[in-house]
């Protein structure tokens, strides 16, 4: 299992001055001289802007989302499983009714399959994201565990497990973190996802300095992999920092200077 971290210029300074170590940069799809400039510090994999349950892979440029697997350590295309609101008109945000279950999860499979069919469902790992409550534009739905069973294993492809994402989902549902990810298909997981959660204007937001719950969440998620509970994933790469007005605010150089040789540790040894 490999370490990662968003690319970001402070995360690249700290690495130039063997201040932090990684063993590869999470750069997005949108910018291929950003992965350029990574890899003068470090190999570069690419996280991809894909979401499967909308209907629009066919307007997807795949010949750039080829180009970046060529060009790139990445081994796999990455898709968010998601149930927008809007998407989905008929069906009220928190139903969990059978038959709205298998309206949302036709066309999320629709979607995976035509990634399949292109990549091969070895290549294809699928994101679980997060629903707040029932005034969110996700439904609740396409968030239950075995709802993402259902789907992973029918299409054979990969989990990318995203834990503060999932962490977020039961703040707000409720649930107990611990037995909500021990409800995922973890016998599948190709890719993991870890970073901090923290309340700002009133709402969770991930991508922030880990706190001790945080710590404590990835320390057991990382228990179960290494004690063979889980399947290794690949990789583990920590979500915080990166480029632009979304993450800028919150890209910390003491932040990283300090979290990632504990986060390195706990994936790496």
């Amino acid at each position: 299992m490999k370490f990662a971290i968003n690319y970001s210029p402070e995360a690249q300074q700290l690495i130039d001055q063997s201040m932090i170590n990684i063993d590869l940069f999470k750069c997005p799809d949108f910018d291929k001289g950003l992965v350029q400039q990574a890899e003068k510090s470090r190999p570069a994999y690419v996280h991809f802007d894909l979401n499967a349950g909308q209907g629009n892979m066919d307007s997807i440029d795949w010949h750039q989302v080829e180009e970046f697997l060529n060009q790139t350590p990445t081994p796999f295309v990455n898709l968010h499983l998601v149930a927008y609101s809007k998407d989905f008109p008929s069906i009220r945000s928190d139903s969990l009714k059978e038959k709205d279950i298998e309206q949302v999860k036709n066309l999320v499979i629709k979607d995976i399959q035509q990634v399949v069919e292109r990549f091969g469902a070895e290549r294809v790992i699928l994101e679980n994201v997060v629903y707040r409550d029932k005034n969110s534009d996700m439904l609740q739905a396409i968030v239950t565990p075995e709802v993402i069973c259902d789907i992973v294993y029918e299409t054979k492809c990969g989990l990318l497990l995203d834990i503060a994402h999932a962490q977020m989902t039961c703040y707000y549902s409720g649930e107990d973190v611990y037995t909500y990810i021990s409800r995922f298909p973890v016998d599948r997981l190709k890719e993991l996802h870890i970073t901090g959660i923290q309340k700002k204007d009133g709402k969770y937001k991930d991508s922030m300095p880990m706190t001790e719950a945080d710590w404590k969440l990835a320390e057991w998620t990382l228990m179960n992999i290494k004690q063979g509970a889980w399947s290794e994933p690949w990789i583990a790469s920590f979500e915080y920092g990166g480029v632009g007005p979304i993450f800028e605010w919150r890209t910390d150089k003491e932040v990283m200077r300090v979290q990632v040789p504990r986060l390195y540790s706990l994936v790496v040894k």
